[in-house]
């Protein structure tokens, strides 16, 4: 009986790890954020009803589903670890919003973003550095991108917060007419 706690034990403590650890190899280690913060984030991204929230690196979906719970927005992530994805999946089904979330397991690198009307990272800088400028060419004119301890390499944020950890960027591409036009 001792050995098969043990053993559970160990696989449970072996799970916590990779969790963490695993997800360092694709440039967005976990690190999940306190309710003040998602808070914060929520409302520094000043989400509209109807509007769609896209969570890249979604985690356990905790930013996700305060957003769609608080603003009435839908939401959608994409994670690549299983583990999170079920975790999240889970946290979506005890908030009743699964009509309004969708948790889809994948790399954030190939994910269609093309609906996205805000799109929310917490990302290191090398994630960051991989995902633009190339993603720019995926997203709608009018989007905006949040990003969380981070930010863009040579893009301007247009907004950031007082603590300088929250960085708005709009994209606003075909808003300037040419000499042409």
């Amino acid at each position: 009986m001792m050995t098969i706690l043990c053993v559970l034990v160990l696989i449970f403590f072996l799970l916590l790890a990779a969790m963490v650890i695993i997800p360092v190899f694709f440039g967005a280690p976990w690190h999940p954020l306190s309710d003040e913060n998602i808070d914060r984030i929520i409302k520094f991204a000043d989400l509209q009803p109807g509007e769609t929230f896209y969570d890249l690196g979604s985690g356990d979906g905790r930013v996700l589903i305060a957003a769609t719970r608080e603003k009435c927005v839908q939401g959608v992530g994409v994670e690549i670890d299983p583990i999170k994805v079920w975790l999240s999946k889970y946290f979506t089904i005890t908030s009743e919003l699964t009509d309004r979330v969708c948790i889809y397991r994948g790399n954030m690198y190939d994910f269609d973003v093309s609906e996205a009307d805000v799109i929310y990272l917490y990302v290191t800088h090398q994630a960051l550095d991989r995902l633009f400028p190339e993603i720019l060419d995926r997203v709608k004119p009018s989007v905006r991108i949040i990003c969380y301890r981070f930010c863009i390499r040579n893009l301007e944020p247009i907004k950031v917060n007082k603590d300088k950890n929250l960085f708005l960027y709009r994209v606003d591409k075909g808003k300037s007419v040419n000499e042409y036009s």
